[in-house]
Order: C-alpha cells, then sequence, then structure tokens
C-alpha cells in the first residue's frame, strides 16, 4: 500500500522533546498547546478486484510481486536491531504505571491545561454499542502514525478505569525524521479488552512500515464517512479517530507528540506518577477528559471512577449531544 499523504503537522514553538530520563518542563504561559494535534490522512483502498488493471494486468502484477517479495526479504532487518524490541509484550513495570495512575496525581492533574477534546454529535444518530449492548468506543488508527501513537497513552489509562487489557504489546510510530519519529506507544491490534461498562473496537489501519493490518467493516467505513469529517474533523479521513457511542467525535491529539521524543517507554511510563511534569499533565490530562466522556455515555458508571476528583468536575462541562 503506498504511503498516505501526510499534513503537515502544526508548528510548535514549546520547547524541545525533554531528555531521556530527565523531567520535562512546565508549560510556559506565553506558548500554549494548540487544543489539538491532527494526523495523517488515511485512504481506505478498494478491493482488489474492483480495480480496472486487476485482470488485464494480472501477469504483469504477479511477475512485479515476486521480484517485491525478493526485495522486500532482502531488506528486512537483522536480528538485534531496533525494530525487534517492538511488538512485544507490555513490560510488567510500564503496565503497571499506565493502568494504575494515582488518583491523587489525576486530580492534582485534572484537565492538565488541555482544552475539552471531545465534540458532540448533532442530530439524533443511533447509540453506537457494542454485542452486549453497552456503549461502543470506535478507534481508528495506525501504527505508523505518531499523533496515534501519543494518543493510545491516554486511551490506555482511561479505559482502564473501565476495565482491563489482555495481550497488549507495544510498537513505535514509523521513522520519518520530519513527523516526530519512532515516538513510543502500544498497539491495539491483537489485543482483546473486557468490561462491564463499555465496549472497545479498535482498528490499527497498518503497521509501523505501512503494511496492512486491519480493514474496518462496513459499519465502521460509514462511521469514518460521516465523522471523520467536518464540522468533527480538521481532515477528512485522518487518524487517530475516536466515535464515542456516536455522542462525542475525538479527533487528532490533544498531546504533543514532540514531548515523547526521545523517550523510552519506561521512561514515558515512569513520568506518570509526577503531577508537575509536563508529559504526565498532558497524557493523564488527556485521559481524564475521555473518562469524563466515558462517563457521560455509561450514565455515571461505575461510581468510584465517574463520581470522583476530577472526573465529575469535567464531566459536568461537557456539551450534551
Amino acid at each position: 500500500m503506498a504511503r498516505p499523504s501526510r499534513r503537515r503537522r502544526q508548528e510548535v514553538s514549546s520547547g524541545g522533546a525533554p531528555a531521556p530520563g530527565r523531567r520535562a518542563p512546565t508549560r510556559a504561559a506565553s506558548s500554549p498547546t494548540p487544543s489539538r494535534y491532527r494526523t495523517q490522512r488515511v485512504n481506505i483502498p478498494r478491493p482488489w478486484w474492483q480495480s480496472p488493471w486487476a485482470w488485464g494486468g494480472g501477469i504483469t502484477v504477479v511477475v512485479v510481486a515476486v521480484l517485491v517479495v525478493f526485495v522486500v526479504l532482502a531488506n528486512q532487518p537483522a536480528k538485534g536491531t531496533s525494530s525487534s524490541s517492538t511488538n512485544q509484550p507490555v513490560p510488567a513495570s510500564v503496565l503497571a504505571a499506565v493502568t494504575g495512575v494515582s488518583p491523587q496525581v489525576s486530580t492534582t492533574i485534572a484537565a492538565g491545561g488541555l482544552a475539552n477534546p471531545l465534540e458532540p454529535v448533532t442530530g439524533s444518530p443511533a447509540a453506537l454499542t457494542g454485542p452486549g449492548g453497552e456503549p461502543q468506543l470506535f478507534y481508528f488508527g495506525a501504527e505508523y502514525c505518531p499523533y496515534c501513537a501519543a494518543q493510545r497513552w491516554s486511551v490506555v489509562i482511561a479505559l482502564s478505569r473501565f476495565g482491563t487489557f489482555s495481550n497488549l504489546h507495544i510498537t513505535m510510530s514509523d521513522s520519518t525524521a520530519d513527523d516526530y519519529p519512532d515516538t513510543h506507544t502500544f498497539t491495539f491490534y491483537g489485543s482483546t479488552y473486557s468490561s462491564s461498562y463499555l465496549d472497545f473496537a479498535p482498528v490499527e489501519n497498518a503497521d509501523r512500515s505501512d503494511n496492512p493490518l486491519q480493514a474496518p467493516t462496513t459499519a465502521q467505513q460509514a462511521l469514518i464517512a460521516t465523522y471523520d469529517v467536518a464540522p468533527y474533523s480538521s481532515q477528512d479521513s485522518g487518524i487517530p479517530f475516536m466515535d464515542l457511542a456516536n455522542r462525542y467525535i475525538i479527533s487528532g491529539t490533544a498531546i504533543n507528540p514532540q514531548l515523547l521524543q526521545g523517550m523510552t517507554w519506561q521512561q514515558i511510563a515512569a513520568t506518570l506518577s509526577d503531577a508537575q511534569n509536563q508529559v504526565a499533565e498532558q497524557i493523564i490530562g488527556n485521559a481524564n477528559w475521555l473518562t469524563a466522556g466515558i462517563c457521560k455515555v455509561t450514565d455515571g458508571e461505575p461510581g468510584s471512577v465517574c463520581g470522583s476528583a476530577p472526573i465529575s468536575t469535567l464531566e459536568s462541562q461537557l456539551t450534551s449531544s
């Protein structure tokens, strides 16, 4: 699949990436964080048999495919290279940090200085629900995308308050030098999520090398076509894209991916216990907004999450759809 076109990232005037192992500086009042960091555009390809050259050029395609296989195999990274550290199970210390954020740290951070990223859906669309009738959160992203990489940290924190992940793995965004390369993150590909309150339906469209992973279903493509467009999105068919029960749309990420540059999974996870760290402020602040949105669609359940500070305060600030 050809590399999707990229939208130029928003310029970031504040600082640079924090040095590995060092605490990131706190926000400067003169450099406000943009409300959203948008993503690459994703083209959802049509089935190959619908292509006009699928049959007439069949023999040529076979020959080219064989050549491509040889080229790809010849350029596979040797064992022991940096790519071998990706798509491994999440280290226990990282998983513990991201699924067990201290309530005190969360309360202190609150919104983390971030604007509300949830856009209420207009009209009265049918509720988006899972197989058991629970409100569903649909996520559409790709492993190569650095904006998705930043967003997943908040998604894992928020969803872990309502249920449990299993088979969660780590990965990195792609190595494109001009677009926050090798951002350390998780992948939802192959993972499962169990909750009594919420259904989670993630689609990782491609891996970090832009090889196809998952294709959205027909129903999910309809959601993308309907809501991953203006006025909910600044760019049609961009990622990351999330639809929360057809009541709220989350387009892009409120997290500045530049803050994660040069940091390992362990270093990012270690910031989550420090309420004064700018990385923690943005990741947890974004997670708190998402948690408030989930509480809105679960009718405040569970009370232990939705009735706690600062979630109840943030929920009261959300516009009802």
